[in-house]
């Protein structure tokens, strides 16, 4: 997907220290999305577990552009608890300088398992 300035920024197509500011920040969304964490009632009611990847893109103002299911857990409340919770944490996670005014994204994993619970 393209934006106005050029395409998107992935970890796959980035370079020194844009690489390290991606990373910065998927651990930055990460630790702010856990206090997000919900598991689903039905999910827990009928043993559902499984694991999303989240892709979010990021427009070169620093807002959130668009949240996706990149790989699906298997459950459709099981991804939207994931997208819910990914959103959340990039709202409050804080954009390191090498990303300012860069178009990026970043995908983020997300483990729902009735162990942990």
């Amino acid at each position: 997907m393209g934006s106005p300035g050029g395409s998107v920024i992935t970890e796959s197509s980035a370079s020194g220290e844009t690489v390290d500011g991606l990373r910065g920040y998927r651990l930055a969304i990460a630790t702010q999305a856990r206090r997000f964490k919900r598991y689903p009632a039905q999910a827990m009611a009928s043993g559902w577990a499984g694991s999303a990847e989240i892709r979010i893109e990021i427009d070169s103002e620093g807002r959130p552009r668009a949240t996706t299911v990149a790989r699906s857990s298997g459950h459709e409340s099981l991804d939207r608890a994931a997208l819910t919770m990914i959103e959340a944490g990039a709202l409050r996670a804080r954009l390191p300088e090498s990303l300012r005014g860069k178009a990026f994204a970043v995908v983020l994993p997300v483990v729902f398992n009735l162990d942990d619970e």
